[in-house]
């Protein structure tokens, strides 16, 4: 069981990031819920994946509050 766990996490960041991607890399206040929305996740999916993205090193917290996504795609 915890293997799939896992697997859904990398499913789940993964379709984060395709959502953080599409609305130009960053998260902010104003755009938060868009992505959320555009992700097709739960909350508690969103908070998991968000986790999961940040302990990656592929999501970095800005001075100004807002979360930068560090892929291929965002460089």
């Amino acid at each position: 069981m915890p293997g799939s766990v896992f697997a859904d996490v990398a499913a789940d960041k993964a379709a984060l990031s395709k959502a953080i991607e599409a609305a130009g890399c960053v998260v902010t206040a104003e755009n938060g819920d868009e992505i959320f929305q555009a992700s097709g996740l739960t909350e508690e999916q969103v908070f998991a994946a968000v986790a999961a993205l940040y302990e990656s090193g592929q999501a970095v917290l800005q001075p100004d509050g807002s979360m930068s996504l560090q892929t291929e795609a965002c460089k």
